[in-house]
């Protein structure tokens, strides 16, 4: 279905808007508040949920057991979290990965999406822009019209 190069063009693509959201942070046009913002969207985006599941979907449980592992007494923090909390805390959490690295990398990105895949955190991410999607306009006629 989708070719070596057009996850290439999905990665580059990417990584390029989180090299633009580096330049709008790092020159204080933005606040952290909104680069948390802009990166739930960012990996929100149908592009992001491609790259996920063509390159990244297939470890998923292998990654999930890696970041339990790594950071027990986060994961248990975020999984006993209130469910109204979690976006905070997930957008939290993607500022954090995000600023650690100097320059955003394809490293970042693969951290961002590890982060947004977690079991308490995907149901925000990836069910974002299906919500948008499925919002009908126009008028609504009845059958009797």
């Amino acid at each position: 279905m989708y070719e070596d190069a057009e996850v290439r063009d999905l990665k580059e693509n990417l990584e390029e808007r989180l090299r633009s959201l580096s330049a709008l942070y790092s020159s204080d046009l933005i606040s952290q508040n909104t680069l948390s913002s802009q990166l739930l969207e960012l990996l929100s985006t149908r592009e992001a949920k491609t790259f996920w599941d063509l390159t990244m979907k297939k470890d998923m449980t292998a990654r999930r057991m890696l970041t339990m592992l790594e950071d027990p007494d986060q994961w248990e923090q975020d999984a006993s979290s209130p469910e109204e909390d979690r976006e905070k805390i997930l957008r939290n959490r993607l500022s954090s990965v995000f600023l650690s690295e100097e320059e955003p990398s394809s490293l970042v990105l693969e951290k961002l999406l590890d982060t947004a895949s977690l079991p308490h955190f995907e149901s925000i991410v990836f069910t974002r822009n299906v919500k948008q999607q499925t919002k009908k306009s126009g008028a609504r006629l009845s059958v009797l019209d």
